[in-house]
C-alpha cells in the first residue's frame, strides 16, 4: 500500500545530553532450521446481497502441513471481525492514529463474520476464540495432522460489508471485498503468525490455488485476483473496453456518479488461479473498462485491465500505460511478471493510496505504478509484511520511484513544486533530483530525534507519520544509496538472483542479505544489519586534499561509530559531476576514520560529497570544497531564501519572512523573521526578528539560539537556548534548558522537563528576575487525551519603587483531560492549584482567578498596558492560566487559589458552553457583593479558531452584582477573548504534528 503521506511541511511553516551512545541494535541471524512452508488450496463459493450489504458463502479448503511438526491446532484469521466493535486492534489504532470515525460509527455500518461451523474432514471441530482478538482463533482439530499430511476443512460463513472504515467495505454498492474469508496463518520456521487485522500494518499468508465463485446482479463489473472462466464475461469486458477506448477525452466519460438499479437476473462468475496467497474482488456497475497488453522480455504477453468511474477518467485513460509500464520494468530489473494478467481498479474506500493483492489492486490513479509493482514485493516474494513492511512497501517504493524517473529525473514526494519554476526557485529547490526531496521527509523526522530505524519497529510499532516517512521513502533512499555503492547493473543481477530464489516463497531480511552477498560477492552485513536497523546520524566531510599533477588526492573522514560507504564526486565550475568515487565502507566507533580517493584533475572545480543525494546525512552544509587559487575553500556567497527550503551542498541560505505586530503601546510594528531551516532542525538554530515600532520609533522583537542535543537513549532532545523579547517597554532575557523524553515518542505518554532563568526588566514596573522548573507530561490518542503540569517559581523583583519589592515562592499545577462524545465535539475539564509556599509581601506576587499576571511575559497581549477600553489585559483578553475563568472576575490570591474549570461543546453548533468554579483563601469583595472565597461563572464559547482566538460571552457568574447581568451593555462590556498565539505558531504545529 502506499501511504498517503499529507505532509504539510511547506504550509506549516548536561548529563543527559553526553549519555553514552547506545550500541546499535543486531539483527540476529535465524536458527538453521530447515525451510519449509505450507500449502492451502481454497475452493469458495460466494453470493452478494448489494440490498444488505452481505456476503454468504462457503468454503473448503486443503491444508497440507508440509513441516517437521505434527500439528494439533490451525491459527485462523477472521478479520471481518475486525470491524464488529471498539474493543478490536483495527478500533484501538485508529483511535491511536487520530480517527474517530469507527469509533462512533453505527451499528449498521459495521461489520463481522459469523455463521461459521468448521469441519476437518468432515468432522465438527471446535473453533476457540482469541480472548483478546476476535478476529483470530485457533481451530482445534479433532485428530492431529502428521508432517506431510493433509486435511479437508470446510465451513459456511456469512459477511456483514462494513461502511468505509479500512480497506474492506462499501460505499454505496461499490464493493472492496479484502480479506474476507476465513484463512490459515502462516506456519513457517519461526513458528506461527497469528495477527489481528490492522489498518497501518499489513499481511502474511501462504501460497496455494484459488477457485472462487461469485454470485451477484448481472451489471456488476468485476475485478478480481485470478484467471476469469466464464467466455461470456470475457466477451463483456472486451466489450466494454472496445467501447471506452473509443472516447479520447475525460469530457466523453461524463461525471455521472449515481448507481443505475441492479439487474433482477444475478451472474456466478468464476476465478481461478496458481501461485498466489489471497484472493480479492471489487464490484461496481459504475466501473469504465480500459484493456492493454504488455510483451514480456521472454515473449509472454500480459493483459492489462483499468476499472474506474468517471470520476477522474483523464487519470485513468493514462493508467492503463502505469499498469504497462509497471510490468514492462518491474519484469525488467526484478524478474518476470508471472500471471496473464494484472488489472488496477478505482476504489472508493480508505486505503491510503491504494491497496495491492495479487493480480489486482484498488489505487488512486497517481498511485498505480507503485500498487502494481506489490505483485512482485508482496505477490511474489512473500515476505512478513506485519514485521518487516521495509521488505514489500519499501523495496517496492525504490523500483516504483526508478519507474517514474525514466522521464523526469525530478520525480519525487515533492515533484509538484517543480511545476511552477517561480516557486521552485523561491523555495530553493530548483535543479535538485528527486531523490533529495524524497529525504526531506526523513531528515525532517531525524532531525528532532522522531525517526526510526527501518528495521526493528513492526508495522504497528511506528509512529503514524513514520509508516510512510521511514518504511516507504527512508528503505527506498537506502536502497538507491545501496545500488550506487554497487554500480546499478550489480544491484539488478542481485534483485534477479533474488526473485528467483525466493518467488512464492517466504524470505526474511537474512535471506535477502544472503543473495545479495552471494550475488555481489562482497559482505554487506554493515548495510543490512546496521544501517537498516539504527536510527544513528551519519556524517561525512571532505577534511585535506593535494594536487600531484593530474591528480586530486582526497581525504574523507567521518565520525560516524558504525561502517558505511561514502561517495565523493568531482564536479566542474557549472556544478556538473564529472567523477564519483566511493570509499570503502568505514568509521570507528571510539575515533574519527578516514580514507583517501584519487580523482582526475581535469576541470575540477569543486570536491563534493554526495553530489547526487543518495546518503543519508543530515548535514550537507560542509560536503564541498571548492578550489580556487590553487587551493580549496569552504566559503561561499548566503543567500535569504523565503519561507522555507531544502538544504544542498551547493549553497548556503538563510530564510525570511515578512512580520506584522501591533500592541497599544507598541502600535503597528513591521519586521521581518530570519532563522535557519525550521524543516530540518540543526544542532544550532537561531532565530532573529527585529520589528520596528512606528508609534516609538525603536525597534523591537524576539532572538532566540538554541543548541539541540539528540542523545542516543534516555531522553529524545535535549535544547539549550537563550530568549530575548523585546515589546510594549519591557526588556526579556529567558536562558533555558528542555528535556523531552523518552526516546520513543509513540505509544507513551510524553514528558518534558524545564529550567528557564527568566528576567523582565519593565521600564515601568521594575525588574523581575525568576527561576522556574517545569514538569509536564501529557498522552492520549483522537478520543481522549490527558496532561498535567507542575511549576515552581521562585520569584525577585526589584521594584522602580522599593516599597513594592519582594520575593515569593509560588507552587502551580494543573491537570486537564478532553474526550470526544461525537467525531466532532467534546468535553474537556481542567483543575488549577495555585499555592505560594512563602512571601515577603502579599501584595507583591499574586494568583489570578481570571487570568494570570504573566510575570514571565509568556502570552501576547495586545493591551498590557491598559490603555485601551476594548481590549485591555484581564479584563477583556485572557491567557487561560492560573484560574482561568472565562469571566473577569477581580479576584486574586497572594497565598493560594484553586479552581475547576469546564468546557462542553454544543452537539448542533460551532459554539461551547463554559462554567469554572474557583476558590481563594482571602476573601474579597466583587461587584458590591459581601466579601466571598467562592467564585463562579458560565456562558457560551464562540471558538472563532479553536484554542487560537475564542470569544467568551459570560451570562452568569459572580462578576455580575447579582450573578446575571443587568443591561445588554452589562453583558457586552464582559465580553472577553483569548488571542493564544503560541497555538498557531507554525514550527510549534510542525513538531506536535510530526511526533504523533
Amino acid at each position: 500500500m502506499q501511504n498517503r503521506i499529507l505532509f504539510g511541511l511547506l504550509a506549516l511553516l548536561p548529563g543527559l545530553a553526553l549519555a553514552q551512545p547506545a550500541k546499535p541494535a543486531k539483527t540476529p541471524r535465524i536458527s538453521s532450521a530447515p525451510y519449509f512452508q505450507q500449502e492451502v488450496n481454497y475452493s469458495i463459493d460466494v453470493a452478494l446481497d448489494d440490498k444488505t450489504h452481505q456476503l454468504t458463502g462457503r468454503e473448503e479448503l486443503t491444508y497440507i502441513n508440509n513441516s517437521p511438526a505434527t500439528l494439533s491446532f490451525i491459527w485462523f484469521h477472521l478479520w471481518p471481525n475486525a470491524y464488529r466493535d471498539n474493543s478490536t486492534a483495527f478500533a484501538k489504532q485508529q483511535l491511536r492514529n487520530g480517527k474517530r470515525k469507527f469509533q462512533f460509527a453505527k451499528a449498521a455500518d459495521r461489520g463481522f463474520i459469523d455463521g461459521l461451523d468448521f469441519k476437518v474432514n468432515g468432522q465438527p471441530a471446535k473453533l476457540e476464540f482469541d480472548p483478546k482478538n476476535p478476529d483470530m482463533a485457533k481451530l482445534v482439530l479433532p485428530q492431529r495432522l502428521a508432517a506431510g499430511a493433509s486435511a479437508t476443512i470446510s465451513t459456511p460463513f456469512r459477511v456483514k460489508i462494513p461502511a468505509s472504515f479500512s480497506r474492506f467495505g462499501h460505499v454505496g454498492q461499490s464493493y472492496q471485498i479484502t480479506q474476507w474469508y476465513p484463512k490459515p496463518a502462516v506456519y513457517d520456521r519461526r513458528g506461527w503468525h497469528p495477527m489481528p487485522y490492522l489498518d497501518q500494518g499489513e499481511f502474511y499468508s501462504e501460497y496455494g490455488s484459488f477457485d472462487v465463485t461469485i454470485t451477484l446482479p448481472a451489471n456488476y463489473t468485476v475485478g478480481a485476483t485470478g484467471e476469469l472462466q466464464n467466455p461470456d464475461e470475457r466477451a463483456r469486458m472486451d466489450a466494454l473496453a472496445a467501447e471506452a477506448a473509443l472516447k479520447k477525452t475525460a469530457k466523453e466519460f461524463g461525471k455521472d456518479l449515481s448507481f443505475p438499479a441492479s439487474d433482477a437476473a444475478t451472474k456466478t462468475l468464476r476465478y481461478k488461479q496458481d501461485r498466489v496467497h489471497d484472493f480479492a474482488w471489487f464490484a461496481d456497475k459504475r466501473f469504465n473498462v480500459l484493456k492493454g497488453s504488455v510483451t514480456l522480455p521472454s515473449g509472454r504477453a500480459v493483459t492489462s485491465w483499468v476499472l474506474f468511474t468517471n470520476k477522474e477518467a483523464e487519470k485513468w485513460i493514462k493508467g492503463l500505460q502505469d499498469v504497462n509500464d509497471a510490468l514492462t520494468y518491474y519484469s525488467q530489473w526484478v524478474g518476470e511478471y508471472p500471471y496473464t494478467a494484472a488489472t488496477a481498479v478505482d476504489g472508493a474506500l480508505s486505503a491510503g493510496s491504494g491497496m495491492e493483492y495479487p493480480m489486482v489492486t484498488v489505487t488512486e490513479p497517481d498511485a498505480i505504478v507503485h500498487e502494481v509493482g506489490h505483485n512482485w514485493f508482496y505477490g511474489v516474494l512473500g515476505s512478513n509484511e506485519r514485521d518487516f513492511p521495509w521488505m514489500d512497501e519499501g523495496v517496492n517504493s525504490y523500483e516504483q520511484l526508478r519507474v517514474e524517473a525514466r522521464e523526469n529525473p525530478q520525480n519525487g514526494l515533492l515533484q509538484g513544486i517543480y511545476k511552477n519554476k517561480r516557486a521552485a526557485s523561491a523555495l530553493g529547490v530548483e535543479g535538485l533530483p528527486g531523490s533529495a526531496l524524497n529525504q526531506v521527509p526523513y531528515q525532517v523526522m531525524a532531525s528532532r530525534g522522531l525517526d526510526q530505524p527501518v528495521q526493528g519497529p513492526t508495522s504497528a510499532a511506528f509512529g503514524q507519520n513514520n509508516y510512510g516517512i521511514i518504511v516507504y521513502f527512508k528503505t527506498a533512499a537506502l536502497l538507491r544509496y545501496l545500488a550506487g555503492y554497487l554500480g546499478q547493473e550489480k544491484f539488478d543481477a542481485a534483485m534477479h538472483a533474488y526473485y528467483a530464489k525466493w518467488q512464492f516463497k517466504h524470505p526474511y531480511p537474512e535471506d535477502m542479505e544472503a543473495v545479495f552477498e552471494e550475488s555481489t560477492g562482497q559482505k554487506l552485513d554493515w548495510f543490512f544489519r546496521e544501517m537498516l536497523t539504527n536510527t544513528r546520524e551519519y556524517n561525512a566531510d571532505i577534511f585535506a586534499t593535494q594536487q600531484i599533477g593530474d591528480v586530486v588526492k582526497v581525504l574523507v573522514r567521518t565520525d560516524s561509530p558504525v561502517l558505511w560507504a561514502v561517495p565523493v564526486s568531482t564536479v566542474d565550475a557549472q556544478s556538473k559531476v564529472l567523477q564519483t568515487l566511493w570509499t570503502p565502507p568505514f568509521g570507528n566507533p571510539e575515533d574519527d576514520a578516514e580514507a583517501q580517493l584519487d580523482f582526475r584533475r581535469e576541470n575540477v572545480a569543486a570536491v563534493v560529497v554526495d553530489a547526487e543525494y543518495v546518503t543519508p546525512e543530515l548535514n550537507r552544509r560542509d560536503d564541498r570544497l571548492l578550489l580556487g587559487d590553487g587551493n580549496f575553500r569552504r566559503w561561499e556567497p548566503v543567500r535569504l531564501q523565503p519561507l522555507v527550503g531544502v538544504e544542498r551542498w551547493d549553497r548556503s541560505f538563510i530564510n525570511w519572512a515578512p512580520v506584522l505586530g501591533a500592541n497599544t503601546s507598541d502600535k503597528f510594528m513591521l519586521g521581518a523573521a530570519f532563522y535557519n531551516n525550521p524543516l530540518q532542525i540543526k544542532k544550532v538554530q537561531y532565530l532573529a526578528m527585529p520589528m520596528y515600532s512606528f508609534n516609538r520609533n525603536e525597534l523591537n522583537g524576539i532572538a532566540s539560539l538554541k543548541l539541540n542535543v539528540l542523545p542516543a537513549r534516555g531522553s529524545r532532545q535535549v535544547i539549550t537556548g537563550v530568549l530575548v523579547q523585546r515589546f510594549e517597554r519591557y526588556l526579556k532575557l529567558e536562558p533555558s534548558i528542555t528535556v523531552v523524553l523518552p526516546h520513543s515518542a509513540y505509544d507513551q505518554p510524553q514528558h518534558q522537563v524545564k529550567i528557564a532563568l527568566t528576567s523582565v526588566d519593565d521600564q515601568d514596573r521594575g525588574v523581575n528576575n525568576i527561576t522556574t522548573v517545569e514538569y509536564g507530561v501529557h498522552a492520549g490518542n483522537a478520543l481522549q487525551s490527558w496532561a498535567a503540569q507542575v511549576e515552581l517559581n521562585q520569584l525577585d523583583n526589584t521594584s522602580k519603587g522599593a516599597e513594592f519589592s519582594g520575593t515569593a515562592l509560588l507552587l502551580r499545577a494543573e491537570a486537564s483531560y478532553e474526550r470526544y462524545y461525537s467525531p466532532e465535539k467534546r468535553v474537556s475539564v481542567r483543575l488549577f492549584g495555585g499555592r505560594f509556599l512563602n512571601q515577603t509581601r502579599d501584595d507583591v506576587f499574586f494568583l489570578g482567578l481570571s487570568g494570570s499576571p504573566d510575570y514571565r511575559r509568556q502570552t501576547a497581549f495586545l493591551d498590557r498596558q491598559q490603555i485601551s477600553h476594548t481590549v485591555t489585559a484581564q479584563l477583556h483578553q485572557t491567557d487561560n492560566r492560573d484560574g482561568a475563568f472565562k469571566a473577569y472576575v477581580p479576584a486574586t490570591s497572594g497565598k493560594w487559589l484553586s479552581t475547576l474549570n469546564l468546557k462542553a461543546d454544543l452537539p448542533v453548533t460551532r459554539l461551547a458552553l463554559f462554567g469554572d468554579f474557583g476558590a481563594t483563601a482571602e476573601r474579597q469583595v466583587v461587584e458590591g457583593r459581601p466579601a466571598q472565597r467562592l467564585f463562579y461563572d458560565a456562558g457560551v464559547v464562540v471558538p472563532v479558531i479553536r484554542n487560537v482566538f475564542e470569544l467568551y460571552l459570560p451570562v452568569a457568574g459572580s462578576q455580575y452584582q447579582n450573578g446575571l447581568p443587568n443591561s445588554r451593555q452589562d453583558f457586552t462590556d464582559r465580553i472577553r477573548f483569548v488571542l493564544n498565539l503560541t497555538e498557531a505558531n507554525p514550527f510549534r504545529l510542525l513538531d506536535q504534528k510530526l511526533a504523533q
